[in-house]
Order: structure tokens, then C-alpha cells, then sequence
């Protein structure tokens, strides 16, 4: 006995919402039942993925093929529309996705999508959601009809849209909306997506990505041929704000007391941004990306957020010493900022710094967390051979705990300027290392190998699993050697102090929080493991460890020592 279908219709379309739109369609031909269930569900979503198999389509889309297509997916819409909006019920969510349709088609049939959005606003839709195909010429128009949407709490506009200056002239009734993102669409005057958007008056969510706005050079030009993307954005009055993306957009001034998370990305933008919230005091998060002299507006406006607790520059231009405060700041990020050759922090409530380029400036902290941890993301290719070393010495004070995440792809300079490696003084131990590719040419393994042992001590250091990386076979060999020296096999030769190498042992090797105790276990392990690719990265750990009586000659300075590739 089927005793799911006997269930109160508010259960069956609670179990129909978490399927994927897809899935849920597929149980209106399980029975009369869940065909009724189905016909009353008040979200209608539509992917024109699901209609068009583009592999299978002739490229002509006035083909008639196209076309049947393009009714199917235009009836069944509109069935499912017009049977809730003639019963009375209530439409929740519309979610129109045709960015699969070329945009003439789309255009020609946008009668269809207008009666769409009128039944769904005189059914209370509250979700609306429009993905379309993007064109140079051919936009879609928004209906009107649109601003009676008293009830529509999130609004989703998404490529070939076009707001059209007509807005301008209604009362606009979107007082219930909490979420807006608007991404490529065309403004036909450069006041609409302001005027849009300030009627919202309890928005919380705004993402504003990459908008453009019409400006034609002569009559009849289309729509989107002389088009230029908004340069300045201007709004007031948006008290219940939080969540603000730009991208795209040089100057934004919004006017909201409450808002506690910023991103923004000016990539597109010619000259400096010109950024201003006019309050900053419930800023928690923000985030910049490709942002030229960020640190002009960073040494003016970080003053101005005093709690502060996030800080992320990608990309951005800073000037080779850059000073970075923050009283409340936790996390910091940067990422690709060039020309940085120093950079000073003054964040004694700091947990974590992660800092990724393939330049290594010098990092120094004025206070510092006993739970700071510092993660340092570097691309050693064609750089001098003592350069990582450098850079771990670089940070100060060198008490810090360093995680160090480190990428060596193609590593042929560092075998190459292994012969004058200077081995003067012990390398500096670090927290953590990470490896994540290696040469496939087991000749360069001892070279790597002496490499990385020459430029820190880590306690630990894990390597991917991915087989893109080859380090598989360099996992074993980093064992058996280490295991070796063990015995008192010594890989370089010295007059002072005896090596280093000689008190270093794998003390534990660790994968999915599994031991493996010796290395047949290891090969083992390895061996069982599929060649694909890791859709989720892996990662096997060894745990190292120190003689007690080498560990108590580190310090001391020792002659030195040439490393030999031994084949």
C-alpha cells in the first residue's frame, strides 16, 4: 500500500522542494495521485537544458526541429502556469532558465514569458528567477506587470534583460523583497536600476555584476550595439542592507548604516574606484579584487571599520610596503598582489594570515595571537633555489606557527642550483608543509627532495594524492630514504657537525585519519587507490621527528654541505 500519497499535499510538496526540479517532475506519472500533487505544486521551474539536447540540433535555429522544441518547453509552462492561476493557487517560485535558446528566438517569443510573469505576480509568486541568453542586439524586455509584485521576496535577473526606462514613470511595490541580483542585464537609463533597487526598502542581499547601460549614437540603433557598462551607482535610504557584490561599477555610493559583508570587483574598471558606504561601523567582511591602489583607499578607510573581522585583496595593486591594522581583524587574505616587498600587520586579534603570490615579501606582525597560524601558498618555478628559505626567515617574529602550502610545478631551476645550495646554518622548522606536484622523472626526486629538507624543517608535511601530480611514487621514495638515513647512510658530506639527516625519521603516516605503520603498508595504500582524478583532494601526512641529540645542534652554525643527485 502506497501510504506516502495519502499524505496532506503540503508534506507531498514540502518532499517535491527538496528534489531537483527534474526529479520532481517525474512523479506526475506515478499515479493519479502525485499527477494531481504534481499540477498543484506551487513552483515552476523550467531548464531549457531539459528541452534542448544542443548536440542533436541542427545549428539553423529557424529549423523546424528547433521549433518543436521551443513548443514543447513554451506548452508545458504554460500549462503548469495557467492550471494554479485558474484554480486560484498560489505560484511560490517561477524559475526560468533559456540561456540554451539563441536570443532572436527567445525575442520572438517573449510574448510568452510576459503572460508567464503576469500570472505568476497575480498568484503571489514570491521567487523569480530569469536566466536568458545574452546578445549583442537582442534583449528582453521586463513587463511592467512586473511591479505589482507586492509579494515577491527575491528577484533574479540574468543576462539578456533589459530594464526599460519606463520603470521610471511607476510606483514600484516591491516591499517585501530581501534578496536582488541582477547580472548583464541592460539599463535603458542609467537612473532605472537605482530606481529599482531604492524601492526595495527592506533588501538585504544585492549583488550587482557586470550591468550594462544603453547608450545608442543614433536612432534605431539596437539595444545592446552601443552599450558601455554602468559607471557609478548612487543609493540612500537602504536600512536593512547586509550583503552588498559589486563588480564592474567604478563608482558606488551606498547609504546603509547596516551592512555587514562587501565584495568588490574591478576588474573592468579603467581608473581608481571610488568606493563609500557612509558608515562602516557593522562592516565585518570585506573583500577586494583587482582594485587599483587598494592601498590608498585601505590606509583612508580601514580607520574608519573598526570591527572589522575579514580582510581578503586578490589581485589588487599595493605599494611595496604596505601596512595593514585592525584591532578586530581575524582573518587575512591576500592573494597575487604585485610589487609587494613588505608587508606589516598590526592585528593582535589575528587567527589566521594566508598570503598566495609568486613574489615573497617580507611579513612582519607588531603582536600576535598565541592562536595565529600563518599559511603561505607559494609557486616555486624559475626562482632562485635559497628563495623559499628565504621567505620563511622573512617572517617575523619566528615564533609564529607557519603552515606552509607549497606548489613546485616543473621544479628544473632548483635542480639545477643545487650544486651551490648554501647550507651555512640549520634550515627554520615550520608547522606544516604541503606538496602538491613533482617532476615524474624519478631521477629529480633526490634533488627535490634535499631541496625541501635544506629550506625548512617541518613537523609535518602531506602530500596530494591527485595523479596529476606524481607524487605517489615520490611518497615512497621520500619514506625509503628517510628510513635510510635512519642507518646511517648520509646523502652529503661535511667536516663540521654531522648532518641533520642523519636524527630525522618518519615517526607516522596518516590518510583519512587512518595509520599506516610501515612502508609495505604505504605501498599498499597507494597501490589500492583509483588513478582518476580527486574530485575531492587528498592528502597523506608524515609526521616527522628530530633526534633529541641532532635536534640539540641545530642551532649552531655548520660547515658546508653540498648535496650530490646519487642515481
Amino acid at each position: 500500500m502506497d501510504r506516502i500519497s495519502v499524505l496532506p499535499k503540503t508534506i507531498l510538496h514540502d518532499i517535491l522542494g527538496r528534489l531537483p526540479d527534474k526529479d520532481a517532475a517525474k512523479t506526475s506519472v506515478l499515479s493519479k495521485s502525485w499527477s494531481e500533487t504534481w499540477f498543484s505544486f506551487p513552483v515552476v521551474a523550467a531548464w531549457s537544458k531539459d528541452f534542448f539536447n544542443l548536440p542533436e540540433l541542427p545549428l539553423s535555429p529557424e529549423d523546424p526541429l528547433w521549433l518543436s522544441k521551443l513548443d514543447i518547453f513554451i506548452e508545458y509552462v504554460s500549462k503548469r502556469l495557467r492550471r494554479l492561476h485558474d484554480q486560484g493557487l498560489a505560484v511560490k517560485e517561477l524559475k526560468l532558465c533559456m540561456e540554451d535558446t539563441c536570443a532572436s528566438m527567445l525575442v520572438s517569443q517573449s510574448h510568452h514569458i510576459d503572460k508567464w510573469i503576469q500570472m505568476a505576480s497575480e498568484s503571489g509568486v514570491e521567487v523569480l528567477q530569469l536566466y536568458l541568453t545574452r546578445s549583442n542586439d537582442k534583449f528582453y524586455n521586463l513587463p511592467l506587470c512586473l511591479a505589482e509584485a507586492k509579494s515577491l521576496t527575491k528577484l533574479v535577473l540574468n543576462g539578456g534583460i533589459r530594464l526599460d526606462p519606463a520603470f521610471l514613470n511607476h510606483s514600484l511595490k516591491f516591499f517585501s523583497v530581501r534578496t536582488l541580483f541582477f547580472c548583464g542585464i541592460l539599463v535603458g537609463d542609467e537612473r532605472v536600476m537605482e530606481h529599482f533597487i531604492s524601492h526595495c526598502p527592506l533588501v538585504e542581499n544585492l549583488t550587482l555584476i557586470l550591468c550594462l547601460l544603453y547608450k545608442p549614437s543614433s536612432v534605431g540603433d539596437p539595444p545592446g550595439s552601443r552599450a558601455d557598462y554602468v559607471k557609478s551607482l548612487s543609493l540612500h535610504g537602504l536600512q536593512k542592507l547586509k550583503q552588498v557584490e559589486v563588480q564592474g561599477i567604478g563608482e558606488v555610493y551606498i547609504d546603509a548604516q547596516n551592512i555587514e559583508k562587501l565584495f568588490y570587483n574591478g576588474a573592468i574598471v579603467d581608473t581608481s574606484f571610488k568606493l563609500n558606504l557612509g558608515s562602516y561601523k557593522n562592516l565585518r567582511w570585506l573583500s577586494l579584487w583587482f582594485v587599483k591602489r587598494a592601498d590608498m583607499w585601505l590606509l583612508e578607510q580601514l580607520p574608519k571599520i573598526p570591527f572589522l573581522e575579514s580582510l581578503i585583496l586578490n589581485h589588487c595593486s599595493l605599494c611595496e610596503r604596505t601596512n595593514i591594522s585592525g584591532p578586530q581583524l581575524k582573518f587575512l587574505k591576500l592573494t597575487n598582489c604585485p610589487n609587494l616587498k613588505e608587508i606589516n600587520i598590526d592585528a593582535p586579534n589575528l587567527l589566521s594570515c594566508e598570503y598566495s603570490g609568486k613574489d615573497e615579501p617580507v611579513i612582519s606582525f607588531r603582536e600576535i595571537s598565541n592562536q595565529l597560524e600563518v599559511n603561505a601558498h607559494i609557486l616555486m618555478t624559475r626562482q632562485p633555489v635559497d628563495r623559499l628559505r628565504q621567505f620563511i626567515q622573512n617572517i617575523e617574529p619566528q615564533e609564529v606557527l607557519t603552515s606552509l602550502s607549497l606548489f613546485i610545478f616543473h621544479p628544473y631551476s632548483i635542480i639545477e642550483s643545487l650544486g651551490t645550495l648554501p647550507c651555512s646554518s640549520s634550515p627554520p622548522s615550520i608547522k606544516h608543509m604541503q606538496l602538491c606536484s613533482v617532476s615524474h622523472r624519478q631521477t629529480q626526486y633526490f634533488p627535490v627532495l634535499s631541496w625541501l629538507l635544506s629550506s625548512c624543517f617541518p613537523e609535518t608535511i602531506s602530500f596530494s594524492l591527485d595523479c596529476n601530480f606524481n607524487t605517489r611514487a615520490f611518497m615512497v621514495y621520500f619514506y625509503e630514504m628517510l628510513m635510510c638515513s635512519k642507518k646511517g647512510e648520509c646523502h652529503c658530506y661535511s667536516r663540521g657537525p654531522e648532518c641533520w639527516w642523519h636524527g630525522l625519521k618518519v615517526v607516522k603516516i596518516t590518510h583519512l585519519e587512518r595509520t599506516y605503520a610501515n612502508i609495505e603498508d604505504l605501498k599498499a595504500m597507494l597501490n589500492a587507490l583509483p588513478l582518476s582524478d580527486n574530485s575531492k583532494e587528498e592528502f597523506i601526512t608524515f609526521t616527522l621527528e628530530l633526534n633529541f641529540r641532532i635536534a640539540s645542534i641545530l642551532p649552531l652554525n655548520v660547515n658546508s654541505v653540498e648535496i650530490t643527485n646519487r642515481r
